[in-house]
């Protein structure tokens, strides 16, 4: 395909909403939603993991197509040594120190390697697109350094949706463990995490995430899990306006509260196994979250929670730059987008 396929790429911590995000975005007519595309070579066709229409990875006709356009568009390549490929270039190591360093590097001399990774990569999103008939993909994988990656993508269109939601909620998420049960999308037990360890790793992962939308600020927004479904009238304009899509329909279905169809979603959160999903607000952390763990998230990340405009016992309003509510916050208020409300 000669002209750019145009991605939708959502950044940010992981149990932040990004499964609903990528099914309402990927109802729109000229969008495809693929899931966590990051883990599609190392999960869906390698250890098999089940698809949204109920297939496993390999057996799945949408995602054996795409395969198979993958590997026509770039023969030399094999899935295990793409895996290869991203465990050096795109996974973390330690703080993904090593990663951000190299492709800094890259940037100056490209190495051989690194110039394979982009092309196989440039060809995953052109073959989903020639099998899918979408000219936009959303690809909710959420990695900072993937999206930073993306950027060097020349037959990419890039645009950065920065997902962000209450650390406390996350905390709570990743508090709770899920028995490994492949049909409902749970390919490995997963076990709780401390709140310490959440909230520190949420902050890292937002913070990396407003460093890369930085430098691409008119291409891409941050958004608020609380903000969107409360108001998704408001907040899917904003993202029209950014992606370059009438999403008024969309918006008119949520409200409604009429199902939207989840298709091929590879990886994620276990909702995309259900066929459909609805705009349904989540807010069980406000009554279950241990006075503890509160205090550990607002010691560790309130100054990160501070300059997403969230108060200790309630969101605030998003805030322009001139109107936060500390020093530090004036600051990162230019690091991304995040107008008041209307």
């Amino acid at each position: 395909m000669s002209e750019a396929v145009r991605v939708i790429y959502i950044i940010g911590a992981g149990r932040s909403g990004s499964t609903l995000l990528d099914t309402v975005l990927a109802s729109h007519p000229d969008v495809v939603g693929v899931g966590e595309l990051v883990n599609l070579h190392s999960a869906g066709w390698t250890s098999n993991e089940v698809c949204a229409c109920g297939k496993l990875g390999t057996e799945c006709d949408f995602w054996t197509r795409v395969r198979t356009a993958w590997q026509r568009r770039v023969p030399e390549a094999t899935v295990e040594s793409y895996v290869a490929l991203q465990k050096r270039i795109e996974f973390f190591t330690g703080l993904g120190l090593m990663q951000l360093a190299r492709m800094l590097r890259q940037r100056i001399s490209p190495t051989a390697e690194f110039q394979s990774y982009l092309q196989q990569t440039e060809a995953l999103y052109q073959s989903i697109a020639e099998v899918s008939g979408k000219s936009i993909i959303v690809d909710s994988s959420k990695h900072p350094i993937r999206g930073a990656l993306l950027t060097h993508l020349r037959g990419i269109d890039l645009r950065l949706v920065h997902l962000v939601r209450d650390a406390r909620a996350v905390v709570w998420s990743r508090k709770k463990s899920l028995e490994a049960d492949q049909k409902s999308g749970v390919q490995f037990a997963i076990k709780p995490r401390s709140a310490w360890y959440s909230v520190a790793f949420w902050a890292f992962i937002n913070v990396l995430a407003t460093i890369v939308c930085l430098f691409r600020r008119r291409q891409s927004l941050r958004m608020r899990y609380e903000d969107f479904v409360a108001e998704p009238q408001v907040q899917l304009e904003r993202l029209g306006h950014v992606c370059g899509l009438d999403y008024s329909a969309t918006a008119q279905a949520l409200l409604t509260g009429q199902p939207l169809k989840v298709e091929h979603p590879i990886a994620g959160n276990r909702m995309r196994m259900k066929g459909s999903v609805t705009l349904k607000p989540d807010w069980e952390w406000r009554d279950r979250l241990p006075a503890r763990d509160r205090a550990a998230c607002w010691l560790c990340a309130g100054w990160l929670l501070l300059a997403f405009g969230y108060g200790r016992s309630r969101v605030r309003r998003q805030q322009s730059a001139s109107e936060s509510v500390s020093w530090f916050a004036s600051v990162w208020g230019c690091f991304a987008r995040t107008p008041a409300k209307r």
